[in-house]
C-alpha cells in the first residue's frame, strides 16, 4: 500500500519529514551540551518523541512498507523482553524502548515521501551534517595541529587533543573515536551523495572543501573499524562509476572491474591515511613555534606526531581484543540460557561475558550489532533483525547494480554508507541495540542509517515493488 493514499494530502508528509528532520538534528546536537540536553530531553524531549511517532503510527498501517513493519515489530519485542524481564511498568529502560520505535518511524519517512520530496529531505539533511560537522571537524583539526586542547562553552565539554595508548588523536565533543569518527564518515558520504545530487553544479567547490575535511578528520581520529569501511566506500564508489561509464557489458566484466576495484582501492585508501596523518604532522611542525633548547640555545620546532604505532598484524590476527568477546557468545548462552528467550536488561549485557574474557578492563558490549541484539532480546529479536538485514541488503544490491535509467547515479550512491554502516556494526555497536555514547539513548548514527535506509528502500519499492520480479527486470 503506498502511503500517498493514507494521508489527505502532502502537508501531513510534509509536517511528518520536517518533524522527523528536528528530532535528528536534537540528536546530533546532543554531544555539545549534554547536561543542558539531558535536562530538556528528560520532559520536553519525551513528549516530542511520542508525539511524532504517534502522528506517524497514526498514518502507518500494516499493509505499509514490509521493512518498516519488521523493525516495528523488532521495537515491540524489544518492549515485550523488558516486560518478561522484570520491568513490568518500562521505567528501567523507558528511553531506550522508545527509541527503537522511533527508528521504526525515522524508516517510515522515506516511504512517505514521493522521489521529490525525498531529494528535498536530503538536501536539508546533507546540509545540517555537513555544515555542523564541518565547523567541529575544522575546530579540532586547527586545535589538534596546535597541539592543544579547548572546554566549549556552556558546559566546559572537552575539545582537542588526546592521547591515550601514545596516540595522538582528535577529541570531539569528548566522546570516544570509535563513536567521532563515523560522525565523519557519514558526513563524508552525504558529501559525495550531494556532490551527484546539486543541480547547481557551483555548489560541488564547498562539497568538495567539506569531503576533503572529513577525509583528515578520519585520519585523525584514528579508527581503524572506520578506515575499513572508509576505503571499502572508496572503492564501491569506484565499482559504481566504473560500471555506468565504462563499456562493460558480460557478466564477467563486471565481475573483474568488481574485483580489481576491490584489490587496488581497498589497501590504497587504507593507507593514504598514514600519509595524510604525516602529511599533517609536517603542518603541525610548521604551526607550533620553535622554542630555544637550553642546552645549546638552538631553536628546535617540534609539531605533534600523529604517527600510528600500533602492530597493525597482531590487531589483525586478534581483531583488536574483539576474538574473546565473539568467542564468549556460546558460554554466555550455555551459562545463562534464559537470555535465548527473553534477552537481558543492558546494563547487565556484559556480566556474563566478561567472565570469559582476559582483558584489563571490562568491556561495555559485544563489539558486534547482530550478537549485542541477541544478548539484549533473544532469539526472536536476533531473527527479525537478521531478517530485516537481508531484505535491506538485498534492496541496496538491486539499487547498486539495476540498469534501470530511473535510478539515479545520486540514489546509488546513498547505498554506501548504508553498507558501511553494517560493516562497522560487525565491530562496534551502533544499530538496533542500546547506544554505546551513554550520553543519550541514540545519536546522529543509529537516526541516519534508518533515515538513509528509507529513502533507499523507498527508491527501490518504486522501480521493483516485488522481489520476485527482479529476475524480470534483468
Amino acid at each position: 500500500m503506498n502511503y500517498a493514499r493514507l494521508d489527505e494530502g502532502r502537508g501531513w508528509r510534509g509536517f511528518n519529514a520536517g518533524a522527523g528532520f528536528l528530532i535528528f538534528c536534537l540528536f546530533m546536537l546532543c554531544p555539545v551540551a549534554p547536561e543542558h540536553w539531558a535536562e530538556m530531553y528528560s520532559f520536553f524531549g519525551r513528549i516530542i518523541l511520542v508525539a511524532f511517532m504517534a502522528l506517524f503510527f497514526y498514518h502507518h498501517r500494516p499493509g505499509g512498507r514490509f521493512e518498516v513493519n519488521l523493525v516495528l515489530l523488532y521495537a515491540l519485542w524489544f518492549m515485550a523482553t523488558r516486560f518478561l524481564n522484570g520491568d513490568h511498568w518500562m521505567a528501567r529502560e523507558p528511553d531506550l524502548v522508545l527509541t527503537r520505535f522511533l527508528c521504526a518511524a525515522m524508516l517510515g519517512l522515506g516511504s512517505m515521501l514521493d522521489k521529490e520530496g525525498r531529494r528535498r529531505f536530503l538536501n536539508f539533511f546533507c546540509a545540517a551534517v555537513g555544515i555542523f560537522y564541518f565547523v567541529s571537524g575544522a575546530l579540532a583539526i586547527v586545535v589538534n595541529l596546535l597541539g592543544t586542547y579547548i572546554y566549549l562553552p556552556p558546559e566546559g565539554v572537552l575539545f582537542g587533543l588526546d592521547e591515550p595508548w601514545h596516540i595522538h588523536y582528535i577529541n570531539v565533543f569528548n566522546t570516544n573515536r570509535t563513536i567521532s569518527s563515523l560522525w565523519f564518515y557519514i558526513a563524508l558520504c552525504m558529501m559525495i551523495y550531494q556532490f551527484f545530487a546539486c543541480r547547481n553544479k557551483r555548489w560541488r567547490i564547498p562539497i568538495v572543501i567539506a569531503g576533503l575535511l572529513f577525509y583528515v578528520a578520519i585520519s585523525l581520529v584514528f579508527s581503524r573499524t572506520v578506515k575499513l569501511i572508509t576505503s571499502v566506500s572508496v572503492a564501491m564508489l569506484a565499482m559504481l562509476l566504473a560500471i555506468r561509464y565504462l563499456p562493460v557489458k558480460k557478466l564477467w566484466q563486471k565481475a573483474a572491474v568488481l574485483v580489481l576495484c576491490a584489490a587496488l582501492l581497498i589497501p590504497l585508501t587504507f593507507k593514504s591515511f598514514d600519509w595524510t596523518a604525516s602529511l599533517m604532522s609536517d603542518v603541525s611542525s610548521l604551526l607550533i613555534a620553535g622554542t630555544t633548547d637550553a642546552t645549546d640555545g638552538s631553536v628546535v620546532t617540534e609539531g605533534v606526531d600523529f604517527s600510528d604505532n600500533r602492530d597493525l598484524s597482531k590487531d589483525i590476527s586478534n581483531l583488536s581484543e574483539r576474538g574473546q568477546i565473539f568467542a564468549s557468545f556460546i558460554p554466555s548462552l550455555k551459562l545463562s540460557p534464559r537470555r535465548i528467550f527473553v534477552g537481558c536488561f543492558s546494563d547487565r549485557l556484559m556480566s556474563i561475558p566478561n567472565l570469559f574474557v582476559d582483558f584489563p578492563v571490562p568491556f561495555m558490549h559485544m563489539h558486534n550489532f547482530l550478537l549485542e541484539t541477541f544478548m539484549l532480546t533473544g532469539l526472536l529479536g536476533f531473527l527479525l533483525v537478521v531478517f530485516f538485514c537481508l531484505r535491506l541488503v538485498i534492496r541496496m544490491l538491486h539499487l547498486f547494480f539495476t540498469p534501470d535509467r530511473r535510478v539515479s547515479l545520486a540514489d546509488r550512491v546513498l547505498t554506501i554508507p548504508l553498507a558501511g554502516i553494517l560493516l562497522y556494526g560487525m565491530f562496534e555497536v551502533v544499530i538496533f541495540t542500546a547506544c554505546s555514547d551513554k550520553r543519550a539513548p541514540t545519536d546522529m548514527r543509529e537516526l541516519s542509517f534508518f533515515l538513509i535506509a528509507g529513502m533507499v528502500l523507498a527508491s527501490s519499492h518504486e522501480v521493483l515493488p516485488r522481489l520476485r520480479d527482479m529476475k524480470k527486470e534483468k
